[in-house]
């Protein structure tokens, strides 16, 4: 849930205020930068000078107030999104979709999408991130610098830390987009030392003693603010300056005490009470405390400056100054130390009542109670997911965050005993890609399941098992895992397809997961026997797209395009964004190398308007990137398309998009952007290798020797050529070369040259037998260096028969139950593959290489 008051200035009291010219100064030279860091320890006006100044200038701003909470990747984020959507209102409907992105832990494709928003917003924005230093997740800190390095010239990054920045910033610095504002430029200075105490707090001192304070606390403006209060207070002031003390330290413990032991009992009590708050409103503090005055109180703290901030123009919402909070709970903890349990008891019931879950959970576990916190978060989180789950919608950014936020705040005592709470952890960890510490749990779960409280978790952890086998590509063991599943869970269950209507993040097709493709074949074979006979299975989906995928490769189009229809005609799979897209995409495939390129243009713009997720905006550049690929072979490609198809080879690639960026290398090779392309590819290369994919490296392999070629470095295109046949000799890849046409063509017949002439290694373990497979499937001969090599099909071969038995197109439309227009495209395509343009000159070409 988002805190609307997170996103407003913090209210000061104006009659509180004095101008910084000085700071003033360089805040506005923030405007011709990208960042602008405002750096101090606590309590030096880090906040109150940029909001004062934010007040009075005319650029449109917004404004994110940070704490601990925010230390999760997709949360951080969403409070971005909705801090502009409140300057731009069609920013969240754009940028949200791809919060999902997120779960894995990758953020540079989710940050392309609002830079690409951002670009769109015309005017100057200023975005603050105030107490940033609240963050201490690396992959926060890294994505802000994304952010900076990409960020549209119009917007303007301020951040409010006590620390430095956590990310680099030196080129920033160096190219002049970095203005910083330090302790050195916040502090006060003499003469606002004397217009603060004089005007501001209405104390008559000397000069000389401001001077004295002033030096004592270094300028540190708490630290002046608390000592006025003090001497507001003080009978004698001069006392007061000579035992003021100058450690940072102990001036902080000694005004706190001060100021605290000089207010009445009554709001001694309601701060002691409400200090376990991390932000009040009168009601809450009401039910916290049972003082019918609590709002008043609030006021009365507020008019006097002390350490209350107001959250929102309305004063309903208030914070305690971080450094008092602190000071505060500390002095909780020692009066309270036996009897704080109601108080927080109090505060979560409230909280809970109005749907602060989070804030909720987290006085839960201050009070000290595990049994009763987990209870009260293994009941929450049941009722939840199972309700998403059984509606098949997907989690929203904000309840991936909630778990993992909270999950993770829980110690190892609030697991034990609590299946409901230690099943959802391995569903975070699985969708974290964190799969070690997965497994490790899932062990740990399964030597408990024959306890009565895990029976209704039982099929689900083996689910859960043999998934993440299948990641770890332990084939072996996910089989088994399935099978135990299968026996006792026979009807499914909805955890197969909680994300199926989600953009994966980790895997395209379970071809990934194998590192032998005919293992693959008997693994996917063996479990759509299993249960394609099944009523309302659509988990199945998954293994006819893989199992289409890998028929394709070996070159069976028409069992391969039995398989991707049977998802696409099933009502049952319909629902799943992920299963039908994919689908999609396997048939239009199909469809082009049988020569009917119309047919897949038009296969993926009948599955655009089917999309129904929260990631649709992803599964659209997924299919049209499959588009620009099309127009590519159909030689109808225009370059501009680059521009608008949503990614760049600069990007971060997730593993679930490797195939979208192996086509935009493709397509920079077209364009003429080679050494674009092998930039794209080595990044490609390294990423599948890191995680041992085979199947796409084998397929990277291919496009790094082709992009060689057109680099015109011939040498090192037959060694990556060499590097690819050796991977997928193995498996007996075939499309993946064949795709290639004509270049690929010419490359093998080279590469068997040099190996007969030992160019390439001696010790080379391709069989060139394999080599010429390939060349024989791709229509080659040495006189033709024409064709672009495709593999004749099946029924190409037999509209090649029936021409040669002097059959019309209408008789061989009849014959073959299809269209004349049908038989039309597929002479079109048999001449395109021999270079011919007639059907005597056909039949002759299909006679001399023995087709007939």
């Amino acid at each position: 849930m988002i805190l609307s008051t997170k996103l407003h200035v913090p209210q000061k009291r104006p009659d509180r205020l004095i101008e910084r010219a000085a700071v003033t100064k360089v805040l506005n030279e923030g405007l011709k930068s990208k960042l602008t860091t405002i750096t101090a320890p606590g309590g030096y006006g880090k906040t109150t000078a940029l909001s004062q100044w934010l007040q009075q200038t005319d650029i449109p701003f917004v404004w994110v107030s940070l704490d601990a909470q925010d230390n999760d990747l997709t949360q951080f984020w969403t409070y971005a999104i909705a801090a502009v959507s409140g300057r731009h209102p069609h920013f969240d409907e754009a940028v949200s979709p791809s919060l999902s992105l997120l779960k894995s832990g990758a953020f540079e494709p989710f940050l392309t999408v609002m830079i690409h928003e951002l670009n769109r917003c015309s005017d100057e924005l200023v975005i603050v991130f105030d107490d940033f230093h609240s963050i201490d997740l690396s992959p926060i800190h890294a994505s802000v610098a994304y952010l900076l390095a990409h960020m549209p010239a119009h917007i303007h990054l301020y951040i409010t830390s006590r620390a430095d920045m956590p990310f680099p910033t030196a080129r920033l610095q160096a190219t002049f987009q970095l203005v910083k504002i330090t302790l050195e430029d916040l502090r006060f200075q003499q003469e606002e030392g004397v217009r603060y105490f004089q005007d501001c707090m209405g104390l008559l001192l000397t000069e000389q003693e401001i001077a004295r304070l002033v030096s004592r606390t270094e300028g540190w403006i708490s630290g002046l603010h608390l000592a006025a209060l003090s001497l507001q207070r003080s009978g004698n002031y001069s006392e007061f300056i000579l035992a003021f003390s100058g450690e940072h330290r102990s001036i902080s413990d000694y005004l706190f005490q001060e100021a605290f032991t000089h207010l009445s009992d009554e709001l001694q009590f309601f701060l002691l009470q409400t200090s376990i708050l991390d932000r009040m409103s009168g009601p809450l503090c009401e039910a916290v405390t049972g003082q019918a005055e609590s709002q008043a109180h609030l006021e009365t703290l507020e008019h006097q400056n002390l350490f209350i901030i107001p959250l929102d123009e309305r004063r309903v919402w208030y914070r305690y100054h971080h450094l008092f909070s602190d000071f505060l709970r500390r002095l909780f903890r020692q009066r309270y130390a036996a009897a704080s349990k109601p108080f927080h008891v109090k505060a979560a019931n409230w909280l809970e009542e109005h749907g602060f879950m989070a804030e909720a959970v987290e006085q839960l576990l201050m009070q000290g109670d595990p049994v009763e916190t987990s209870s009260f978060i293994e009941k929450y989180l049941r009722d939840l997911h199972v309700k998403r789950g059984l509606e098949r919608t997907p989690w929203s950014a904000e309840t991936r965050a909630w778990d993992s936020r909270v999950l993770r705040t829980l110690p190892e005592s609030c697991l034990a005993g609590k299946p409901g709470i230690q099943y959802l952890y391995v569903k975070v960890l699985l969708e974290t890609g964190e799969l070690k510490a997965a497994e490790s749990r899932l062990r740990l779960i399964e030597e408990q399941l024959s306890a009565p409280d895990w029976k209704s978790y039982t099929g689900s952890v083996l689910y859960l098992t043999a998934a993440v086998s299948s990641y770890q590509k332990n084939i072996q063991r996910a089989n088994e895992y399935f099978e135990r599943f299968d026996r006792y869970m026979p009807e499914g269950s909805h955890i197969q397809m909680m994300e199926a209507n989600s953009y994966s993040l980790t895997f395209e097709t379970f071809l990934t997961f194998f590192r032998d493709l005919h293992v693959a074949d008997w693994y996917l074979l063996k479990w759509i026997k299993t249960w394609e006979d099944r009523e309302n299975y659509p988990f199945v989906g998954y293994f006819y797209n893989s199992y289409s995928l890998l028929l394709y490769e070996w070159n069976r189009l028409d069992e391969a395009e039995i398989y991707a229809e049977r998802v696409l005609q099933s009502k049952c799979m319909q629902p799943y964004a992920l299963i039908v897209v994919n689908a999609s995409i396997i048939a239009a495939q199909i469809r082009l190398a049988k020569g009917e390129p119309a047919k897949a243009f038009e296969t993926l713009e009948h599955v655009k308007p089917k999309i129904d997720s929260v990631d649709k905006s992803l599964f659209m550049r997924k299919i049209e990137m499959e588009q620009v690929y099309l127009s590519l072979v159909s030689e109808s490609f225009d370059e501009s398309r680059l521009q608008t198809c949503g990614i760049r080879s600069t990007d971060s690639i997730l593993l679930g998009s490797v195939r979208e960026y192996q086509r935009l290398a493709r397509a920079l090779m077209t364009c003429g952007k080679v050494d674009e392309a092998l930039q794209l590819l080595e990044r490609l290369y390294r990423l599948v290798d890191e995680h041992d994919r085979l199947w796409d490296k084998v397929k990277v392999s291919v496009l790094q020797s082709m992009a060689l070629v057109h680099k015109g470095d011939k040498k090192s295109a037959l060694s990556k050529l060499e590097m690819a046949l050796e991977l997928a000799e193995p498996g007996k890849f075939i499309r993946t070369f064949v795709d290639e046409g004509t270049e690929m063509a010419v490359l093998l017949r080279e590469y068997i040259q040099h190996r007969q002439h030992h160019f390439n290694r001696n010790s080379s373990e391709v069989s060139l037998h394999y080599v010429r497979e390939l060349l024989q499937l791709m229509n080659d001969n040495r006189n033709d260096t024409s064709s672009p090599g495709g593999l004749i099909t099946k029924q190409e071969l037999n509209i090649l028969r029936m021409i040669g038995m002097g059959l019309s197109n209408k008789q061989i439309a009849e014959q073959l139950q299809i269209t004349a227009e049908t038989v039309k495209s597929h002479l079109k395509n048999i001449y395109r593959k021999l270079d011919v343009n007639n059907r005597e000159k056909a039949l002759k070409h299909a006679e001399d290489l023995k087709w007939l």
